[in-house]
């Protein structure tokens, strides 16, 4: 199944977890942002969504990474001021899927999507945990956020699947 790709205005709907503008060390030899920035950008928007959901420090949990799919529509280049948003998409009891866009506000495109499942875990235990009350409602009201604005399940390719078909407990 392809993946339905937001318009602009759709993603600029979404709240900016940072605005940045691209330094001369990030072009590559091809003229423009290299792919492992586009990555380092995603998953400190990533991390700042886990880290408002009361993640990060020295806490019991932590979210581990398990898949992040990552797409590149558009190039950016050194100079372009970029955006990232993030949206949570769904979750079961222990794995949340989520996706953030990469915006280049210098010339109004979505340059590239980050989707990405990541597990809950026991940091004492290593093994996957059960997200707690507080961090279940707080992924629930994010994620009917997002579909209010008319993000569902059918933006990204990743699936989640019961976590017992994706991980040994």
């Amino acid at each position: 199944m392809a993946a339905v790709r937001p318009e602009i205005t759709q993603v600029l709907a979404v709240p900016a977890a940072f605005t940045k503008e691209i330094p001369p060390d990030f072009e590559d030899s091809n003229g423009h942002m290299n792919v492992a920035h586009y990555f380092r950008l995603h998953g400190e928007a990533m991390w700042q969504q886990h880290r408002a959901l009361g993640y990060g420090g020295s806490g019991r949990f932590g979210m581990f990474a398990m898949e992040q799919h990552v797409a590149y529509y558009r190039e950016v280049l050194v100079g372009h001021e970029v955006s990232v948003h993030v949206c949570d998409l769904g979750r079961t009891d222990k794995v949340m899927r989520g996706i953030s866009y990469l915006v280049n506000r210098t010339v109004g495109e979505v340059a590239s999507s980050f989707e990405f499942l990541t597990m809950n875990v026991d940091r004492v235990s290593r093994r996957p945990a059960e997200f707690e009350a507080a961090v279940a409602a707080a992924l629930d009201e994010s994620i009917a956020r997002a579909r209010s604005l008319g993000f569902g399940p059918e933006y990204g390719v990743l699936e989640l699947r019961p976590t017992t078909a994706r991980v040994r407990n």
